[in-house]
């Protein structure tokens, strides 16, 4: 069965405003944040990277925005190293670089950011900026599933179903499109429905015992 592939880069992490209080406006947060920023406070670094993008409390500048990732970045904050990541992937805010945006991916997946797992398995999967990996880009959706992400699930069973890099195995397809579906993915949900018009009904009889060993906790 030929299958759609989901293409999708995640979007940006939403921020922790841990600079911010309730009773200042959001101008006054900014200059806070700011302040702790440039005294190498990564939290606050990440936060500034989110108000330079959104435009919340100052200018929108997404340029500046990706400096201050960066800069989180390099502190060890995680939500900013994804962030980075995504940027340098597509060319936002600072010219396109999948070299940089691989490294600054596999230092979040690598910490269980499962977006960034993910997206790693989708470079891989496409050769987008690469060459094309159906061992890494099964190793990254095998982890990021594993962690209940629905996209990386739906992606995973695209390439049992069609073959790319693995043998072609109908029952592992149909319960990780079914665990997607279980997560409300709509397109999953309609590849089990054609799926199953190929499947013996010996192959049906086994999809329960397969999801059991790919059910997060």
């Amino acid at each position: 069965m030929k299958a759609t592939l989901l293409i999708i880069l995640l979007a940006f992490v939403n921020p922790a405003w841990a600079c911010f209080k309730k009773e200042q406006s959001d101008i006054a947060n900014f200059k806070h944040c700011l302040e702790l920023a440039e005294e190498n406070d990564g939290k606050a670094q990440y936060n500034v990277a989110v108000m330079y993008q959104t435009g919340k409390g100052t200018h929108q500048n997404i340029e500046n925005a990706f400096f201050w990732y960066q800069k989180a970045a390099k502190s060890g904050r995680i939500k900013a190293q994804y962030n980075s990541a995504l940027m340098l992937h597509k060319g936002i805010g600072t010219p396109k670089n999948i070299e940089e945006a691989l490294s600054w991916y596999l230092t979040a997946a690598e910490q269980n950011h499962t977006n960034a797992q993910f997206n790693l398995g989708l470079i891989y999967h496409k050769g987008d900026g690469v060459k094309r990996n159906y061992a890494e880009a099964i190793t990254w959706y095998t982890k990021a599933a594993k962690a209940g992400h629905a996209n990386a699930m739906y992606n995973l069973a695209t390439m049992y179903d069609q073959g790319q890099g693995v043998d072609i195995d109908y029952v592992t397809a149909y319960a990780l499109w079914k665990l997607a579906a279980e997560k409300k993915h709509q397109l999953a949900q309609f590849n089990i429905e054609s799926l199953s018009e190929v499947m013996s009904q010996e192959q049906l009889d086994q999809v329960n015992e397969k999801m059991e060993t790919w059910k997060t906790d």
